[in-house]
């Protein structure tokens, strides 16, 4: 399992951990793995929500004072605003699929955590044809109220980018390629 825990048994004299006793250590490292497995799971439920065009399952996985940053997009204070690009789009003929990759969790204290994740973006828009295709790097902040996880903060940086337009006879041609910030 991916994420970063308190030190194991032994190892807590070495990173200049007190001394706890042993059950309390592997309480420690019990309640930062399941940290780490609902925020796994809370991703997935954004993503997929996102997939589906499902505003209301997006509102319950973002804190209400959420900042949004995805690169193309313009940058949203609260979730608000990113929710009404969701719901404008969701009537649109198309597909989305948001594959996430190598999540790397690290719990910063009882109720915090931060994490990086790959990301590999598929999007067909149907009225547009267009086929959209994007790598790269989440960044997010996650917290826990009353009980359970949110997201806090979630930034997006494209590694790698195509999009293809869909003629009249549906022959894919590349308009636009480039990794990074690049058109």
């Amino acid at each position: 399992m991916n994420g970063k825990v308190p030190p194991a048994q032994g190892e807590g004299r070495k990173a200049g951990m007190n001394a706890l006793p042993a059950l309390d250590r592997l309480a420690m490292r019990v309640e930062a793995l399941a940290a780490v497995e609902a925020i796994e799971c809370l991703k997935a439920r954004y993503w997929r929500a996102v997939d589906r065009g499902r505003p209301e399952e997006i509102e319950a996985c973002l804190l209400p004072d959420a900042v949004i940053d995805f690169e193309g997009l313009p940058r949203f204070e609260t979730r608000n605003g990113f929710l009404e690009i969701v719901r404008a789009g969701a009537a649109a003929q198309g597909c989305h699929m948001h594959h996430g990759h190598n999540p790397d969790i690290t719990v910063t204290d009882r109720d915090s955590a931060a994490g990086t994740w790959d990301i590999f973006y598929h999007g067909i828009d149907m009225a547009a044809r267009t086929i959209v295709q994007l790598a790269g790097i989440y960044h997010d902040t996650y917290v826990r109220r009353d009980g359970s996880w949110w997201i806090a903060t979630t930034i997006m940086r494209r590694t790698s980018m195509t999009v293809q337009s869909i003629g009249t006879r549906n022959a894919p041609r590349v308009t636009r390629l480039g990794n990074g910030a690049s058109p």
